[in-house]
């Protein structure tokens, strides 16, 4: 059983999750710390009490506030899990752009234009942006089992700034 912690956050204040986020620490340069515990964080969970102040923590302390009588009333422990076992997933779908990228040095890729789900789909179809030109016919797809459409992009964003990553 995971011990909970006072840590900087009170925890008889209930949150709310306002977002959820992965950023590498090394794309970020290491700017985001932990607002309840102090740590270098990449797995961000933005809360906001009741007073509508809002702070940035890491999973690992979210869990820690999850557990505590479920005091994080828009997300419970079965999202999180959720939101952890696709992280990794996103991990080895932008490994694999990345690949790609790095085995066309002579193509100038700009971007990528996804097809947004308009059903449950394991498959995520998207276009190639080169020299910034959305009329590409290059397309790829990534195969992820079980993943929010708006967590890759987000996080697809946060790992590949410099992309321009779309939605059809």
């Amino acid at each position: 059983m995971k011990a909970i912690l006072q840590r900087k956050l009170a925890l008889n204040i209930t949150y709310n999750v306002i977002d959820k986020k992965y950023i590498p620490i090394e794309q970020s340069f290491g700017a985001y710390c932990c607002d309840n515990c102090g740590k270098l964080i990449a797995n961000i969970a933005t809360v906001k009490n009741a007073n509508g102040k809002s702070f940035n923590i890491g999973f690992d302390c979210l869990e820690t506030i999850l557990i505590n009588n479920h005091l994080l009333s828009a997300l419970d422990i079965a999202d999180y899990e959720k939101v952890k076992k696709m992280i990794p997933k996103v991990l080895r779908a932008a490994k694999q752009i990345k690949e790609s990228i790095s085995k066309n040095p002579n193509v100038n890729i700009t971007g990528l234009k996804f097809e947004k789900p308009t059903y449950t789909s394991d498959f995520y179809p998207f276009y190639w942006i080169t020299n910034n030109n959305p009329a590409s016919r290059d397309n790829d797809y990534l195969k992820l089992k079980e993943m929010d459409f708006d967590f890759l992009i987000t996080t697809l964003k946060n790992i590949f700034p410099k992309l321009e990553i779309t939605i059809i």
